[in-house]
């Protein structure tokens, strides 16, 4: 498969996307089609356990197209919103984990690709914010509703009144990102992580994303119900016996996602 703006590898058992879109990998609804058709090859191919999104060059994702901005009008806008938003969904909802590698900036659009995936890493020098209040506009991605996911209320409340931007350790604190690393370092630390991952039972892991994320989207007593199901659904897997046989035997399991 072919694509304009973003890069597409195949790291072991780990699918690699890097944003492509010069100076700063604007977001753009291209370039939102693109990350979903790179993550829907991923979600096709069962051999892919886990995915990284990431940046090239010197960001992540510096926020939206400001000049595809100026070509649009309040539908456009609208238009343009719901596209990145089906998008986001995607990775949300994506069979595997997604991993943000990321590489530089994260603002406006940057922030909020990076909360649809399931967590982040960010190299030391990396910024991070939701800065569209500069702009005299606010997130239209999800940031006004993914940020309280992820922060305290008057702390994303603060950030989304002042466009601040937060060091990535500043991020690192407050719960944005995952990890801090070193310059130049997000995809190799990423895929050292990935590897954990690709490591454990893939139908395991892709149960626990879909229960995690409907606890995210539901009450704690509909979350408690729905994991119970998913739980138990596993005891009719074969992974699920050969983890177990491996462990009374002492060997590393064999899985074949089944």
């Amino acid at each position: 498969m072919s694509y304009q703006y973003v890069r597409f590898e195949r790291v072991g058992a780990t699918g690699v996307v890097t944003i492509a879109n010069p100076p700063v990998n604007a977001l753009h609804p291209d370039v939102a089609a693109d990350i979903e058709r790179a993550a829907q090859q991923i979600a096709a191919d069962t051999t892919l356990r886990s995915m990284i999104l990431t940046g090239q060059g010197r960001c992540f994702v510096a926020g939206g197209d400001i000049r595809y901005f100026t070509e649009i009008d309040r539908q456009g806008a609208a238009d343009m919103a719901l596209r990145v938003q089906r998008m986001q969904n995607v990775l949300f909802d994506l069979r595997v984990p997604v991993i943000a590698a990321v590489n530089g900036h994260a603002l406006g659009g940057g922030l909020e690709l990076l909360l649809s995936c399931d967590f982040a890493l960010a190299e030391e020098q990396a910024t991070i914010g939701v800065t569209e209040v500069r702009l005299g506009l606010i997130p239209g991605a999800g940031g006004t509703q993914m940020l309280f996911s992820a922060l305290a209320a008057g702390t994303a409340k603060r950030l989304l009144f002042t466009g601040d931007r937060l060091s990535a350790t500043e991020a690192a604190r407050l719960g944005l990102v995952d990890q801090v690393c070193d310059r130049g370092t997000a995809v190799e630390t990423a895929l050292a992580c990935a590897a954990r991952i690709n490591a454990a039972g893939p139908l395991a892991v892709e149960a626990a994303k879909r229960s995690a994320n409907h606890g995210l989207r539901h009450s704690l007593d509909e979350g408690h119900r729905r994991e119970v199901e998913i739980f138990s659904a596993l005891f009719e897997t074969a992974d699920h016996r050969e983890g177990i046989t491996a462990f009374l035997e002492r060997r590393t399991p064999v899985y074949e996602r089944r």
